[in-house]
Parts: C-alpha cells; sequence; structure tokens
C-alpha cells in the first residue's frame, strides 16, 4: 500500500471496485463512508423488495412499474461503482494534499446522525411492509396507487417550483444590491 507525505496510506483503488462490484455498498464502507454505503445497501434491499412484492400473486401486476423496479437494481449498482471509483480518487487527493474531510458545523453534526437514523428505520418500516404483504396494503396499491402516484408528483413539482422562483428572486435581490452598491460607491468618490 502507497503512502502519502502525511504517512497516511491511500485507498487502494483495485479493492474498492473489487469489492463494490461484489456487494453494493461495501467499497464505501472500505474508504470511511459508511452511511454512503449502509445507504446503498438499504436503497438496494428495499428495491428488490418492492420488485419481489410486485410480482407476488394477489396483487395485479403492472408491467411498467416492473420494469422500473427492474431497471433500478443494474442503475444502482453501476452508479455505486462510479461513486466508489470517484471517491477514491477524492480521498486520496485530499490525503496526499494533507487537506483534512469537510466535517459539518458541530452545531449540527448531530443532525446528519439523526436524519440518517430515520432514514434507515423507514427503509427498514416499508421493507417490513413489503414482506409481511398486509391486506391494507394490497388494496391501496391496487386502488390508490395512481392516485398517491400523481399526488407525490404534483407535490414534488410545486416544491421545485417554488425553489427556483426563491432561487431567481434571491439573485435578482443580490444583483439589484450590487447595482446599488456600485452606483453610491461611485457618488462617493
Amino acid at each position: 500500500m502507497t503512502t502519502s507525505p502525511s504517512k497516511l496510506p491511500l485507498k487502494r483503488k483495485f479493492f474498492a471496485l473489487l469489492i463494490a462490484a461484489l456487494f453494493p455498498g461495501l467499497g464505501h464502507i472500505y474508504l470511511g463512508l459508511a452511511q454512503k454505503g449502509i445507504q446503498f445497501i438499504a436503497l438496494l434491499l428495499l428495491d428488490i423488495s418492492a420488485l419481489l412484492y410486485f410480482t407476488s400473486k394477489g396483487i395485479q401486476i403492472n408491467l411498467p412499474l416492473l420494469i422500473l423496479l427492474a431497471l433500478l437494481v443494474p442503475i444502482i449498482y453501476f452508479y455505486n461503482i462510479y461513486d466508489v471509483l470517484q471517491s477514491t480518487d477524492w480521498i486520496n487527493n485530499h490525503i496526499r494534499a494533507l487537506i483534512p474531510f469537510k466535517k459539518s458545523s458541530p452545531r449540527f453534526a448531530w443532525l446528519r446522525g439523526v436524519y440518517f437514523g430515520i432514514l434507515l428505520i423507514i427503509e427498514g418500516a416499508l421493507i417490513c411492509l413489503l414482506w409481511l404483504r398486509p391486506y391494507w396494503l394490497r388494496n391501496v396499491v391496487s386502488f390508490w396507487a395512481g392516485y398517491i402516484t400523481a399526488g407525490v408528483c404534483l407535490l414534488i413539482g410545486l416544491a421545485l417550483l417554488i425553489f427556483q422562483i426563491i432561487r431567481i428572486y434571491r439573485a435578482f435581490h443580490r444583483s439589484a444590491q450590487t447595482e446599488t452598491g456600485g452606483a453610491i460607491h461611485a457618488r462617493k468618490n
């Protein structure tokens, strides 16, 4: 294993790639990015559970949904490999340059762990629901899935629209302040 000027060992790109290819998420854990690795594992398990749930008997088969869920498996897998390669380079460059990894502010450091924990609880609950196959969930999927999907898409679209409007307003406000600030500075001289 090669070392850097900081005497920290550099991460091996081939080894990270190999274990990420064998099991998605493990490459990130090897690199020290445990939360990202666990998230890849949980996302893959959730997708496979949903795929098995929707192909089971007793639920009307929705072919486009099955195709989408089936296509998500290789997308998650190959994005995991791509991200491991990029993360290895990023970590090794920081080790070589003696740049410390960016840590979040200590004031909000606990918040990141809380969000990660809540996200894992939600994913675990969804996986349990998909494996238990309660009767009420079958009814929701059979009768209300289209309405729920449309509602979620509308909410996401509305949130993105509001975010974009706020962003444009802030950019316009900043440029207006810069122009008036320049005019005031010119009058003083």
